[in-house]
């Protein structure tokens, strides 16, 4: 299996006829393959444009996605987000921090992970180091159910079906009971995503120690169709569950079209930078009510209420005196600097909800050098009468390492308790 590195938002050349010469294939049969899983990407995500664009050329650039997908039987794609740093093997152990956080609420991450799968050059791998990991952790306490059984036998060790006492088959009679047992639709979902996993690890002691959890989990069923909730007495076993879910599921994404069947772990990038402010915000203002989406009554078109929605708002009381946006792109030019299009729509914000302050989230490109992770800082801002709208880059590269995701709640308290003071 060969892997390819894109970077959202910057060209690769010469990728359609790399592509056509690992696959064996000529370079139109790669464009036929490339438009189908433009496709099937923006039939999952909602997009109207192609996530991943080929030009004249044989350049390949993506926008709005991120992650580790399949092209064809022979080709990985793993895409970096613009707001991590490709030169670094540490932008794997972020995206999966932030993969698993948006998806689930929770930060699976270790530093004792981290560490060890910098060097590896494997989203894979750090997958399942992960839930190999969170199996270590658990597997003192494995998740018991009970099961009904039917079994033969002379030695009555069950409710015994009264035909059976009468005519007892060749092995004795036909009882059944009540088992606990391992084998249920929780450990039958931890056992598929080993499955899954085996063939995607390229490092070797990590493809061995999923085969020993494999054999370990064995017998189980396949993974259910539908997921049931852990019983409240394993809440312990959550996370390494959770996870289990999203590899089964392929983060959301699974390649059914064409000849092969290959799983994904890919996200929609701009969803998830909105949902890691939401979620850092919601952590640096316990003593806050935060609110994402709320609806704000902007104005009336005949009696039906027109809405302002921006994507954060933090309430002590009813009304608010800051709101928040998250925002994924700013304007071209030798500054970056909010669109007018942001603009309007900052002020909409401000107007319906009654608040005087509002800031715009950006994740910010330049390394940890120059802006250390969790860092705010200005680079723009309109003001409007008493109206003040602020464009900030965030910094969250480094997220993954130990700490991190407590400096990204710290940088935000810092950044947002002088707008609210005395509110």
């Amino acid at each position: 299996m060969e892997r390819l590195l894109l970077e959202e938002l910057r060209e690769r050349p010469g990728t359609t006829g790399e592509v056509a010469a690992l696959s064996g294939r000529s370079e139109g049969e790669i464009l036929i393959e490339l438009r189908e899983l433009n496709d099937r990407l923006k039939a999952l995500l909602g997009y109207k444009d192609d996530p991943i664009v080929s030009t004249a050329s044989g350049a390949w650039k993506t926008e709005g996605i991120a992650g580790l997908l399949r092209f064809n039987s022979g080709i990985e794609l793993e895409v970096v987000p613009k707001f991590m740093d490709r030169s670094s093997n540490g932008w794997r152990s972020d995206f999966f921090l932030l993969a698993v956080l948006v998806r689930t609420g929770h930060l699976l991450i270790h530093d004792e992970i981290s560490a060890g799968t910098q060097d590896r050059g494997d989203l894979a791998t750090l997958i399942a180091r992960s839930l190999l990991n969170l199996h270590a952790q658990n597997e003192r306490r494995p998740i018991r159910s009970y099961r009904r059984t039917r079994s033969s036998d002379f030695a009555i060790d069950g409710d015994v079906e009264w035909e059976s006492l009468v005519l007892p088959d060749p092995d004795g009679f036909e009882q059944s009971r009540l088992e606990l047992t391992r084998r249920n639709p929780y450990n039958g979902t931890l056992a598929a995503a080993v499955r899954t996993l085996l063939p995607e690890v390229a490092d070797a002691d990590t493809q061995e120690q999923l085969r020993l959890l494999g054999r370990r989990l064995a017998p189980q069923s396949s993974a259910p169709e539908t997921y049931p909730p852990l019983p409240a007495r394993h809440r312990s076993w959550q996370q390494a569950y959770d996870l289990a879910r999203l590899v089964v599921e392929g983060l959301g994404l699974n390649l059914d079209g064409g000849s092969f069947t290959g799983t994904g772990f890919l996200l929609s990038t701009w969803s998830a930078w909105q949902s890691l402010c939401e979620e850092v915000v919601r952590r640096a203002l316990p003593d806050r009510r935060v609110i994402s989406q709320k609806r704000w009554v902007l104005g009336y078109r005949g009696d039906q209420p027109v809405y302002a929605t921006p994507d954060i708002s933090p309430l002590s009381e009813a009304e608010p005196t800051l709101l928040l946006d998250a925002k994924y792109k700013t304007r071209t030019g030798r500054t970056p600097s909010i669109s007018a299009a942001d603009v309007y729509e900052s002020l909409a914000f401000l107007r319906a909800s009654g608040a005087t302050t509002l800031k715009l989230l950006y994740p910010a490109l330049s390394g940890v050098d120059r802006l250390p992770l969790g860092e705010w800082t200005a680079f723009d801002e309109v003001t409007v009468d008493d109206l003040t709208i602020t464009a900030y880059e965030v910094q969250v590269r480094g997220l993954a390492s130990s700490g991190g995701f407590d400096h990204l709640v710290e940088g935000a308290r810092k950044a947002l308790l002088p707008s609210l003071a005395g509110a």
